[in-house]
C-alpha cells in the first residue's frame, strides 16, 4: 500500500512541476506571439510577406527560434468586422520528469495571439489658397500631399482628397483605391484665392459621413494651411453669401460672394460687391477675421464630438515681420485639441508646425506615421 501511495504522491508531485515548467514556458511564449500579432499588424498595411517578417522578428526577439524546438505558424485573415488580421502561433514539445512515472515522457505548450487592423477613413483637406504661391510653396505643398497618401494602405484604408480657398470642393470622395486618383487631382491644383477653414473642415465633415466610410474605423482629418482664416461662409443680408479680406492687415474688406456654391476653386473670385471698402454689412476687417477663425473652431468641435481626430499642420515664417503672417499655432492647437485644450471628452489630435516649404515633405511623413502609431495603441 505505502508503495503504491507513493507511485500516486510522486505522480501528483510530478504534474505539478511539470505544470509549472510548462505554465512558465506557455508565458514566455505568450508574450511572444503577443509582440509578434502586434508588430506584424502595423505592417501589414505595406503587405503580408512584411507582416510576416516582422512578426518572425519580433519573435524571435522574445525567445522564439527554430533552433530552440520551436514552431511558428503565421496566418492571415479577416474577422466578423472585416478588419484583416494576423496570427500568430508558437508551440514547443518539452520532455517531462516526474510524470514519466505515469507514463507521460513529453508534453506540448502553445501560445497564440490574434491582431487586427483597424481600418483608417482619412480624409485630407489642404489650402490651395494663393499666399502658398506668393511664398513659392505649392509645389513643396503637392509633393507632400501625394507622398502622404501613398503612407496609407489602399487594402485597408480609405482616403478622401478636399481643398479649400473662398470655398471648399471635394476632389476625390473617401474611397479605395485612392492613390492614383487623388496624386491626379492634386496635380491639377493651383493656388489662388482666399482661406475659409471652416468650409474646408464641412467639406472634410461631410466626407466622413458618407456611406462609404466603416462602422469600425478610425475617422481622421489632415487639416493643412499656410496661414489665418481669411474668409467666412454665412447669412448677410439675409442671403447666403461668403465675405474676404486681405491676407494683410489693410483696414479694408475684400468683398462679399454671393452664390459660394458657383465660385471657382482654381482661380481667384471676384467679389459681388462692398469691394475694398472698410465695411460690409457692417463688418470691418477685424470682424471679418474674428468671424472666419471662430467659425472654423466651432466647425471642428463639431467633428470632435462625432468622434473624429483632427491633426493640423501649419506653414509659415514665425519671425515674419508683419504679425498676422506669423502662423497662429494656438488656432491649430484648439482645432486638433491638441492635448485635450479644447475637451479632454473629444478625440485628442495633435498639431504640427513647418517653418518652411522644404520642410513640407518630412512633417507629413511625421503626421503619418503618428496617426498609424495612434492605431497600433
Amino acid at each position: 500500500m505505502m508503495a503504491a501511495s507513493m507511485v500516486a504522491l510522486l505522480g501528483f508531485v510530478g504534474l505539478a512541476l511539470d505544470s509549472a515548467r510548462g505554465y512558465v514556458l506557455r508565458s514566455r511564449l505568450s508574450r511572444a506571439v503577443d509582440a509578434a500579432a502586434l508588430g506584424g499588424a502595423r505592417a501589414l498595411r505595406l503587405s503580408q510577406a512584411d507582416a510576416e517578417t516582422r512578426a518572425r522578428t519580433l519573435a524571435a526577439a522574445n525567445g522564439v527560434r527554430p533552433e530552440d524546438g520551436t514552431t511558428l505558424d503565421i496566418g492571415f485573415g479577416t474577422n466578423a468586422e472585416g478588419e484583416s488580421t494576423i496570427q500568430v502561433a508558437a508551440s514547443r514539445t518539452i520532455p517531462t520528469t516526474f510524470m514519466r512515472i505515469l507514463g507521460r515522457t513529453e508534453m506540448q505548450v502553445r501560445s497564440q495571439a490574434v491582431a487586427a487592423v483597424t481600418p483608417l477613413d482619412l480624409v485630407l483637406v489642404l489650402d490651395q489658397s494663393g499666399s502658398l504661391a506668393a511664398m513659392n510653396a505649392f509645389d513643396d505643398l503637392q509633393e507632400a500631399a501625394r507622398n502622404f497618401v501613398e503612407e496609407f494602405s489602399e487594402t485597408v484604408d480609405q482616403v478622401g482628397l478636399v481643398s479649400f480657398q473662398v470655398k471648399a470642393q471635394t476632389h476625390v470622395l473617401i474611397d479605395s483605391p485612392f492613390q492614383s486618383s487623388i496624386r491626379t487631382k492634386i496635380n491639377g491644383m493651383t493656388s489662388v484665392g482666399d482661406t475659409n477653414s471652416r468650409e474646408g473642415l464641412r467639406f472634410g465633415d461631410v466626407q466622413l459621413g458618407t456611406a462609404n466610410v466603416r462602422d469600425r474605423s478610425i475617422k481622421v482629418i489632415v487639416f493643412f494651411t499656410d496661414g489665418r482664416p481669411t474668409a467666412f461662409r454665412g447669412s448677410l443680408g439675409g442671403v447666403d453669401r461668403a465675405m474676404a479680406v486681405y491676407t494683410t492687415v489693410t483696414g479694408r474688406v475684400r468683398g462679399y460672394f454671393n452664390n459660394p456654391d458657383a465660385l471657382p476653386i482654381n482661380q481667384a473670385a471676384t467679389p459681388s460687391g462692398c469691394q475694398d471698402v472698410s465695411t460690409c454689412f457692417g463688418m470691418n476687417e477685424s470682424q471679418v477675421r474674428t468671424r472666419a477663425r471662430n467659425d472654423a473652431l466651432a466647425m471642428a468641435s463639431t467633428i470632435r464630438d462625432e468622434g473624429v481626430y483632427i491633426f493640423s499642420i501649419g506653414l509659415g515664417n514665425p519671425n515674419a515681420s508683419d504679425p498676422i503672417l506669423v502662423p497662429d499655432m494656438d488656432f491649430l492647437r484648439r482645432i486638433a485639441n491638441e492635448g485635450g485644450i479644447i475637451s479632454s471628452s473629444q478625440p485628442k489630435g495633435q498639431a504640427y508646425f513647418a517653418p518652411s516649404a522644404a520642410e513640407l515633405d518630412e512633417v507629413f511623413r511625421t503626421v503619418a506615421e503618428n496617426i498609424l502609431v495612434r492605431l497600433a495603441e
